[in-house]
């Protein structure tokens, strides 16, 4: 059980499963003819899924959201107080360099993107094969 649990907090084992079950549930709402275009249509869900987390981590990484995340950090701070003594909010730039580039905030986005364009490019293979 332990293990089960040290895996699921890997987070490429939790992308993986949420791809496939995505894929498993669209193959069960759409069944077309032959096992090879089910396969492929399979894999492609999966790549897609991965190629729109990694896009999101990406964007994230590079501070598209900073804007939203600032705004909710001096509206946190004008209900809240003053936390760690700060007599003043954190300028944009401010916040930009402590919180939005911090490296412990940034997640992998290489792998995600590998990965689905790895699922992406089976299920081509697969869907030529189906031809």
């Amino acid at each position: 059980m332990f293990r089960i649990k040290r895996a699921l907090k890997n987070d490429r084992i939790r992308l993986l499963l949420a791809a496939v079950l995505l894929s498993a549930v669209c193959l069960a709402v759409r069944r077309v003819p032959g096992v090879v275009r089910n396969l492929s249509d399979f894999c492609f869900v999966a790549g897609i899924v991965h190629i729109f987390v990694g896009a999101t981590r990406y964007v994230h990484n590079v501070g598209l959201f900073k804007t939203f995340s600032y705004s909710a950090y001096k509206r946190r701070w004008k209900k809240h107080g003053h936390p760690a003594g700060e007599t003043r909010p954190m300028s944009l730039a401010e916040y930009t360099q402590n919180v939005i580039l911090d490296d412990a905030r940034q997640r992998p986005v290489g792998w995600p993107l590998a990965a689905g364009l790895i699922w992406c490019a089976g299920s081509l293979l697969l869907a030529a094969l189906a031809v």
